[in-house]
């Protein structure tokens, strides 16, 4: 005799449906749990998938009252994984001298290229991993995430195998990864010092010297230039960075110019024009023009005579020293740039309007060439429209031109907003501080202070006062 339906199994699904279990209370006396009719009444629940047969068996048959027991379980999809590139090269990058404990910056410690010999092999691509789609105990699927594989490496100075999984150095380098690209360039690597033995260099590519250089070398690179030596009165022109190991001796006649940023152990008696960042040890009677921020690292960091501006701002742990050489420190933009930004603008509106105007002189001269000549008898250059069309190339030529210095200086002045100079030790009377067109001259020694610009002032602040 089977169990009366409403003494029937009690069945319960989990909340997430992975689960289900089943317990069977005591029949009336006299009567049994029939199997079949077990089965039908989990389908009917609901429970399709992951049934666990031989349990529900042994349950019925050997009598197991008034116990919950899990008679279904679901299965979790197993997650696939991407295809990747394992790069066998350093990309992590120190962009910053190691400060030692006795508060020395270490500019030997950084770290700024990657560098590889022909033949060695760069990466190697590991291919997506197909998941497997998993179910729930009412036999929904629970589907893996679609996975895929990347294209191939693009970039130059390298080869791909047959198979297509790794990829080798064809030239020996510098290797880098650019917006997925991977480029390797050469290198000039000199393990000597650079003199008149030597002679200059001029590169297309990063140079990296391992000795000094000495005093009327000129070094142009169209990269970056890694110099372990001290340079004495050289010239030296990068299009990245330029990296000082041990420091610039420049008898008021060096000059370093680049793109990029500027790291060096010590600079004295120099001319810098640098695009990017500065950070140095010792700045000592240099003329420089910077075109992000001024960072003075070490315990013994400062900057003592010359003129200094640095567009985005400056830290230093001391400015100027106790004998009062004179030094001037700007930040933020120059009253100039200003003045200079109202003339192009003007400059660019009347270039526009000068252009519409012969752009409707030629309109109209074409309108009353076809109005009143043939195809046949019309001339094949008005002199009149040809002047016009030269002084249409020379307005648009000019106008480019002027549209382009715009761009710069709106960029200089999106960088000096806000601009400030910290100094963390102490600065000294002799001092001349500039933010954008105040200036103010300090008279007496201070101590871990902040020049801010307020309006039309600038204020000296505590570094504690200001966030």
């Amino acid at each position: 005799m089977s169990v009366q339906k409403e003494n029937g199994p009690q069945i319960r699904i989990s909340f997430d449906s992975m689960e289900a279990f089943m317990s069977l209370p005591i029949p009336a006396d006299g009567e049994n749990y029939d199997l079949e009719e077990v089965k039908r009444a989990i389908d009917i629940k609901g429970v399709k998938a992951g049934i666990d047969e031989e349990l529900i068996k042994h349950m019925v048959e050997d009598k197991i009252y008034m116990q919950e027991r899990r008679i279904a379980v679901g299965q979790d999809c197993v997650e696939g994984s991407d295809g990747y590139f394992e790069f066998l090269f350093n990309r992590d990058f120190s962009r910053a001298p190691k400060i030692l404990p006795d508060g020395s910056a270490d500019y030997y410690s950084m770290n700024t290229i990657s560098t590889v010999a022909e033949g060695d092999e760069i990466a190697i691509y590991h291919h997506c991993t197909v998941g497997k789609d998993g179910f729930n105990v009412k036999g929904a699927p629970q589907a893996a995430k679609r996975v895929r594989d990347l294209p191939p490496l693009l970039g130059k100075g390298f080869t791909r195998s047959e198979d297509g999984d790794h990829y080798t150095a064809d030239i020996a380098g510098k290797i880098e990864l650019v917006q997925e690209r991977v480029m390797i360039s050469p290198i000039y690597e000199i393990q000597s010092d650079i003199g008149v033995q030597t002679g200059n260099i001029d590169f297309n590519g990063d140079v990296v010297i391992h000795g000094m250089v000495k005093t009327g070398m000129s070094i142009k690179a169209t990269g970056s230039v890694t110099i372990d030596g001290i340079v004495e009165n050289a010239s030296i022109n990068a299009g990245k960075d330029i990296i000082l190991k041990s420091g610039l001796m420049g008898n008021s006649q060096a000059t370093l110019k680049t793109k990029g940023n500027l790291f060096a152990k010590f600079i004295e008696y120099a001319t810098l024009d640098i695009r990017g960042t500065i950070n140095a040890e010792v700045l000592l009677n240099c003329d420089v023009v910077c075109g992000e921020k001024l960072i003075i690292t070490g315990a013994r960091g400062s900057v003592v005579g010359g003129s200094i501006r640095a567009i985005s701002g400056v830290e230093a742990n001391q400015i100027g020293n106790d004998m009062e050489t004179k030094t001037m420190v700007a930040v933020g933009a120059e009253v100039e740039v200003y003045r200079r930004m109202k003339v192009l603008e003007h400059k660019v509106k009347s270039a526009d309007q000068a252009i519409e105007s012969i752009n409707n002189q030629i309109a109209e001269i074409e309108k009353k060439e076809k109005a009143n000549m043939s195809v046949v008898d019309r001339p094949k250059s008005d002199p009149r429209k040809v002047a016009l069309l030269r002084m249409k190339v020379k307005e648009a030529t000019t106008l480019s031109q002027d549209k382009e210095e715009m761009a710069e200086l709106n960029d200089i002045v999106s960088r000096a907003e806000g601009a400030q100079i910290v100094v963390f030790g102490n600065v000294y009377p002799g001092t001349t501080v500039r933010i954008d067109d105040i200036v103010v001259n300090v008279k007496d020694a201070q101590q871990g202070i902040k020049f801010v610009k307020e309006g039309d002032h600038v204020h000296m602040v505590k570094n504690e006062d200001i966030m």
